[in-house]
């Protein structure tokens, strides 16, 4: 199975491949949101440097979020995109998930944290490798004093509160971005235990109303 992995939730995006479970390339976007600009010319490079065509693809699979609003819309449009004009299965991958999926080898409880900005935390607990919070938003105080004490905290928002977890384990730098290719691996693991999204009605995990639904709701 070739699937492509679109990764867009954070700072800095990428794309990636996979062919029967190896990563066979990605490409690293810039930082500071340019996904828009990057994603068809990342993909049309890395498929031609592998000499495949896109109808090679046999999945795509798209980091849904939480993360950035503006980024995740445009990673999200460009897989329905390619999934519809490809008439190929698109499948929605959490940022906090592929984050988890990066640092299963760290420990056995992993806590990503995600700066969700406006002074709250997007992140969840893990044990084991299965999931055992719900995908959470909430102020920063409240998040850490869910995490566990034997607990591997990674994500940037250690940026803004790592004090909050000073007692706590916490990943490197490396590990606090979610990865295209950890993308495209879990993309490839929910389809092979059935789970499938329409590519039409797929959308963002946002976690919480948008800055436009807020000043909406202000004005009504």
């Amino acid at each position: 199975m070739k699937v492509l992995g679109i990764e867009s939730s954070g700072m800095r995006g990428g794309i990636a491949l996979l062919e029967s479970g190896q990563i066979r390339g990605t490409r690293l976007f810039e930082k500071g949101m340019v996904h828009g600009r990057e994603i068809a010319p990342s993909i049309q490079s890395l498929l031609a440097e592998l000499q495949w065509t896109p109808e090679a693809l046999d999945l795509i699979a798209c980091d849904i979020g939480p993360g950035s609003y503006t980024g995740l819309r445009v990673g999200l449009a460009a897989a329905k995109g390619l999934a519809l004009a490809l008439a190929r299965p698109l499948l929605g991958v959490s940022s906090l998930d592929a984050l988890a999926e990066a640092a299963r080898d760290r420990a056995r409880t992993l806590v990503p944290a995600i700066d969700a900005k406006w002074e709250q935390i997007y992140g969840a607990v893990y044990v084991d490798g299965r999931r055992t919070t719900d995908y959470l938003a909430e102020k920063p105080d409240v998040f850490a004093a869910r995490v566990p004490k034997d607990a591997y905290v990674i994500g940037d928002a250690l940026d803004q509160y790592g004090g909050l977890f000073r007692d706590i384990d916490r990943g490197p730098r490396e590990l606090w971005d979610p990865r295209p290719d950890m993308v495209a691996i879990l993309g490839q693991r929910l389809y092979e235990a059935g789970t499938r999204h329409d590519a039409a009605t797929l959308v963002p995990l946002y976690l919480r109303p948008t800055e436009a639904e807020l000043k909406f709701g202000k004005k009504s």
